[in-house]
């Protein structure tokens, strides 16, 4: 039977996956910021290139 890391250890290992976790909690709403800018941007391109006359692609 494999012998358990000390309480300390595991408390240190705990306080690791939390910070990682906020991180990456962090991270994906950047992410989903950045996605909901970049459609803005995409839109707002298409809006001008109809009121100025010029065809954009379907796709």
């Amino acid at each position: 039977m494999k012998k358990l890391p000390d309480e300390s250890l595991l408390l240190e290992i705990l306080e690791i996956v939390k910070a990682t976790e906020a991180k990456a909690s962090e991270m994906y709403e950047f992410s989903k910021q950045i996605s909901h800018n970049t459609q803005i941007k995409a839109t707002k391109r298409e809006e001008a290139q109809q009121l100025n006359g010029q065809p954009f692609p379907d796709n």
